[in-house]
Formats: structure tokens, C-alpha cells, sequence
């Protein structure tokens, strides 16, 4: 999360940064300005922590959150941005401005960026949104979306209240919301928040404005953002030993991740990130003569 924080810091992000928690407060909060306000302060942006009181996995009430921050935590605000935890901002804070400026802002997938409208998981939940929502798909939307970032202006909250809607249903047909995966990827409601997220999008009236893969940093092209979606994640990996055990090197988004790491807000100790940093670069430079001599 700090990470993430000092990335938008570092683009020139303006506005509140509403941190959504439960169990321990990050500890890097007291070591922020107070906002008078309320929160804290890092540069330009108010940071507000939100005690999210839920049985449900915290990635099921991200249309909640975003909604009752556009509703009741900041009803001045004009749009609502989510990003997961594990991401990184890395363009310009007025590009995601103008972007969500035509339509709901998305990025596709890396694992299924395109989900044709005969696709067995699209016609699950086209039946869904038929049966339990009343709602009709649209047939000629050929992408699949992932959940890890989404902007909204506040004139297209309908599409948050669809994808708060189907979520809460979920239970009803027996798909639990304190897992984050239930079931398998052949089951139609595997990804819970990713797959609503998608079944939204699909039952949206307004425009919605995509990014492919390449805007999340899933393959090479226009990388505005960088997310570490593989596991283990950026602050649980020791690069060496994956390096030299499972043969795994170090991709883009995890050198971003620690790039960003130590900013104005300081959740690892100078020695912590130092040590973290040698350990990245020397499986990247030993990565090019392992790879050299396999």
C-alpha cells in the first residue's frame, strides 16, 4: 500500500487516498503529517484510513467501498478510482483523469483479455444477469477485464451498483465471498469480484474506455501502471533463491514495485530496502548468464 501511495505521489496525484482495512493499521501512519482535516497528509493527498467491518474477503466490497466513498466519505468527489495493492502507478496522474473521462476505465486481463461472446464463461453469466439481475449483455464486447483497477466518474456509478448487486447474489447460488477463488476456473463464478467486475461491464449502458494487458504491464506497450499479480508477491519474494531453485527471474513490475518502495512514505527500514534492492538486481544480472547456460 505504501508503495502504491508513493507512486502517486511520485505521478502527481491529487486528491484522497482512502485506504479500506480491517485487523492492524498499517504502522507507517504515524510517521505521516497530520491533515487538518482529518488523516494524514503526504504532499498534496489526504490520506484517510476506512475500517471495513465484513465477513466477506476485502476484494468483494471494492464496488461497496467505491461507492460509499462517492456517497457518504467524499460526496464532493466527481470520480473514484480502485487499485489493488500490489500495483503501481507510472504515468502521469492526468492521463487516468482523461481516461476516465470516456467511460469506466479498465484494463484486459492477462489470463483471458478476450472472452468472445459464444465463450463458455460468458454465457454463464449472461444467463446470471438474465435470471437473478434482469439485466441483458452486451454481445458485442469481445474482452475480459481484471478487477486489480477500475476508474468511475460519478455520473457512471451505475456500473458500481450493478457490480455491488451481483456480488451480493453470488451466495444465493452457493458461491461463498470469504474465499477469494472458490472452486476452479472451469466453475463459472471462480474469480468472484474479477468475473462480476466483467458481468458489469457487460450490462453497462455508458462507455467504457479499455486499456489491453499492455496497461497493467501483462505484456509490453503503453505500461501506465505495473501490477505484481503473481506470487509470490514483491514484499514476500527472496529473488535469489527463485532465482537459483525454480529458475524464476524478476519482471518489470516487481523492479517497479521497489523503485517505488521508499518515498515519502516509509513502511521498510533504509537497510530492509537496500538488502530487498541487491537482492532483485543480483537475480537480474545472474538471470542473463543463467539463462546464458541453460
Amino acid at each position: 500500500m505504501a508503495a502504491l501511495l508513493n507512486s502517486l505521489v511520485e505521478n502527481g496525484f491529487v486528491g484522497v487516498f482512502a485506504i479500506g482495512w480491517r485487523g492492524a493499521p498499517p504502522p507507517w501512519l504515524d510517521a505521516l503529517e497530520s491533515h487538518p482535516d482529518g488523516g494524514w497528509r503526504v504532499g498534496a493527498v489526504r490520506v484517510r484510513l476506512e475500517l471495513l467491518d465484513t465477513p466477506w474477503l476485502l476484494a468483494h466490497v471494492k464496488p461497496s467501498f467505491m461507492l460509499d466513498l462517492l456517497d457518504r466519505l467524499e460526496p464532493q468527489s466527481t470520480a473514484v478510482w480502485y487499485a489493488d495493492p500490489d500495483l503501481v502507478i507510472d504515468a502521469p496522474w492526468a492521463f487516468f483523469e482523461r481516461w476516465a473521462l470516456q467511460g469506466v476505465a479498465l484494463c484486459e486481463d492477462n489470463c483471458f483479455p478476450k472472452l468472445a461472446p459464444h465463450h463458455y464463461l460468458r454465457r454463464a453469466w449472461t444467463s446470471f444477469a438474465h435470471e437473478h439481475l434482469g439485466l441483458e449483455l452486451d454481445a458485442a464486447m469481445s474482452c475480459g477485464f481484471n478487477s486489480g483497477f477500475v476508474g468511475v466518474r460519478r455520473n457512471d456509478r451505475v456500473f458500481l451498483e450493478t457490480w455491488r448487486r451481483a456480488l451480493e447474489l453470488l451466495p444465493s447460488i452457493g458461491v461463498p465471498l470469504n474465499q477469494l477463488k472458490p472452486g476452479t476456473r472451469v466453475d463459472p463464478f471462480h474469480g468472484t469480484d474479477q468475473d462480476m467486475l466483467n458481468l458489469a461491464a457487460l450490462a453497462h449502458a455508458g462507455r467504457v474506455s479499455s486499456l489491453g494487458p499492455e496497461g497493467m504491464g501483462f505484456s509490453p506497450g503503453m505500461n501506465v501502471m505495473w501490477h505484481a499479480a503473481d506470487a509470490p508477491k514483491p514484499w514476500r519474494r527472496h529473488y535469489l533463491v527463485d532465482l537459483l531453485c525454480h529458475g524464476r527471474g524478476v519482471g518489470n513490475a516487481h523492479r517497479r514495485f521497489w523503485d517505488y518502495a521508499q518515498g515519502p512514505v516509509r513502511s521498510w527500514t533504509d537497510l530492509q530496502w537496500r538488502c530487498r534492492r541487491l537482492s532483485l538486481w543480483g537475480a537480474v544480472v545472474l538471470s542473463r548468464f543463467y539463462h546464458a547456460a541453460s
